[in-house]
């Protein structure tokens, strides 16, 4: 590839992952952001004994699981952010940078979808067409 072409490349995996970062960053505030459970969290409280013991354990952990991750997430933005400004630019700091970032995302999707599919076989139709119904439900654990 040209110089020309990897600066592209480059501009437009910048531009991705921070979109990605919009993404997440709103979601992550947007539960941060509320004092009450979850929707997930709501519908596992309704569960029968033990599927709610279990899965309110399992609930707990993901969350933590997932502030763990929020937190890399900040780390791995100062560290592009810094690669970015970073005299002589070095786009192969750039590049690892926002590769560890896109891991990162990778990670909390991973967390919340797999949270998502443990829980969802245990609630009856009637509790995930409400969940469905809050918009943000899913994707707040």
């Amino acid at each position: 590839m040209t110089a020309r072409s990897w600066r592209w490349a480059l501009v437009a995996s910048l531009a991705l992952n921070l979109l990605l970062l919009g993404v997440i960053g709103t979601w992550w505030w947007r539960s941060d952001s509320h004092s009450g459970p979850s929707a997930l969290a709501e519908a596992v409280a309704t569960l029968p004994e033990p599927d709610r013991t279990a899965l309110g354990r399992l609930l707990e952990q993901r969350q933590a699981e997932a502030k763990a991750i929020g937190n890399d997430l900040r780390q791995q933005r100062a560290a592009v952010n810094e690669a970015l400004s970073a005299e002589p630019y070095d786009a192969g700091k750039v590049t690892a940078a926002l590769a560890a970032m896109s891991d990162k995302f990778k990670e909390l999707r991973g967390v919340v979808q797999g949270t998502i599919l443990e829980i969802m076989p245990k609630l009856s139709a009637e509790q995930r067409r409400k969940m469905l119904e809050r918009r943000d439900a899913l994707w707040r654990l």
